[in-house]
C-alpha cells in the first residue's frame, strides 16, 4: 500500500554487520520493488542507545517519513513504537530476536521468534528476516498485476507490464550478514550462506563487499564462510564501535567501485584502531593479574 501511494519509507536499522547488511538489503530491495523514496537512519550506540526510543522515532518524523521499518531491533521496542504512531507513522517491525512480555504496538511485525509464528526457520538473522519480507512483497505486487507472472508468456511479456526482480542479487549480502552474527546455520541458513557464497565467487556482489575482500586481502574467488565472518564482518562492525555504522552502510550501499574502495579503506582503517585498542587493553589487563598474583604471593 506504501508503494502504491509513493509514500517515503525510512529504515531503522542497528549498528552492527546483521543491521548494517538487513539495512542494505531493505533499501536495494525496495528499490528494486519500485519504491522511489527510501532512506535509513542509524542509532549512535553512545548517544541514543539501542532501537527505536522515543526519540529516533521523533527523528523519523522529522525527516518526513510515512513509514518506519525496523530492521534487526524493534521488537522490545514498545515506547518508541508507540511515539511513532503517535506522530502519524506506520509502522513495520522485522526482527529476530526474542520478544520480551509485551509486543510493541506496530501496523504489522515480521519475527520468527514471536508468539504463534508458524515460519519454519527460527534461526533466521535479522538480514534473513529483511530477505523473507522483500519476497512476500513482491509476491503481493505479483499478485495485485504489477509485474508478470515469472512464466509469463511472450503475449503476456507484451501488456507493460516490468518483470519481477531477481532478488537473488541479494544474497551475498544476506549471506555476510547471517555470517557475521553467529546465528545457528539449521538448513535454511546454510541454504541462504551457501547461495550467497556462490555469487560472491562469481563476483555476483556489491561493489562494497568486492573492496572490502580487497582491503583485507582475500581472494574473492576462493571466498568463504571464514572470509564473512573473520574479514569482512568485524570491518562493518568496527564502524558502529568506534565510529558511524553509516559508513558501513554507504559501502555496502554505493554501486562506484571508486567511492566504495575508499569506503573499504576507512573501514579498514577503523578496524585497525579497533584491533590495537583491544589489545592494548589485553595488555593492560594481563599486567594488571600479573600485578596482583604478585601481591598475593608475598608474606602478610
Amino acid at each position: 500500500d506504501a508503494l502504491a501511494q509513493n509514500q517515503r519509507l525510512l529504515i531503522v536499522a542497528d549498528y552492527d554487520c546483521d543491521g548494517a547488511t538487513a539495512c542494505a538489503v531493505g533499501v536495494r530491495g525496495l528499490r528494486m520493488l519500485g519504491a522511489r523514496h527510501v532512506d535509513y537512519l542509524v542509532p549512535d550506540r553512545v548517544i541514543d542507545g539501542y532501537g527505536l526510543t522515543p526519540g529516533i522515532a521523533r527523528r523519523v518524523r522529522e525527516r518526513g517519513a510515512d513509514l518506519l521499518i525496523t530492521v534487526d531491533n524493534g521488537i522490545a521496542s514498545v515506547d518508541g513504537v508507540a511515539e511513532a504512531k503517535a506522530l502519524g507513522l506506520g509502522v513495520l517491525v522485522t526482527d529476530h530476536h526474542l520478544p520480551g512480555a509485551e509486543l510493541p504496538q506496530a501496523d504489522a511485525i515480521v519475527n520468527p521468534n514471536q508468539p504463534g509464528c508458524t515460519f519454519g526457520s527460527k534461526a533466521l538473522a535479522g538480514v534473513g528476516v529483511m530477505f523473507y519480507v522483500l519476497l512476500a512483497l513482491r509476491s503481493e505486487l505479483r499478485a495485485r498485476g504489477v509485474f508478470q507472472a515469472p512464466d509469463a508468456t511472450p503475449a503476456a511479456a507484451g501488456t507493460g507490464k516490468p518483470a519481477q526482480p531477481r532478488l537473488d542479487a541479494l544474497l551475498a549480502l544476506v549471506a555476510l550478514g547471517t555470517v557475521a552474527d553467529v546465528v545457528r546455520l539449521d538448513a535454511n541458513n546454510r541454504r541462504l550462506v551457501a547461495q550467497g557464497l556462490r555469487r560472491v565467487r562469481a563476483g555476483a556482489m556489491p561493489a562494497g563487499m568486492a573492496a572490502l575482500f580487497h582491503a583485507a586481502g582475500r581472494k574473492v574467488a576462493a571466498a568463504s564462510t571464514l572470509d564473512l565472518g573473520f574479514a569482512l564482518g568485524p570491518r562493518i562492525n568496527a564502524a558502529g564501535r568506534l565510529a558511524d555504522m553509516t559508513l558501513g552502510i554507504e559501502c555496502l550501499l554505493t554501486d562506484d567501485p571508486g567511492r566504495a574502495a575508499e569506503l573499504a579503506g576507512l573501514l579498514d582503517g577503523i578496524n585497525r584502531e579497533r584491533r590495537a585498542i583491544e589489545g592494548s587493553m589485553r595488555e593492560q589487563a594481563l599486567r594488571m593479574a600479573e600485578g596482583l598474583v604478585h601481591e598475593s604471593a608475598q608474606p602478610p
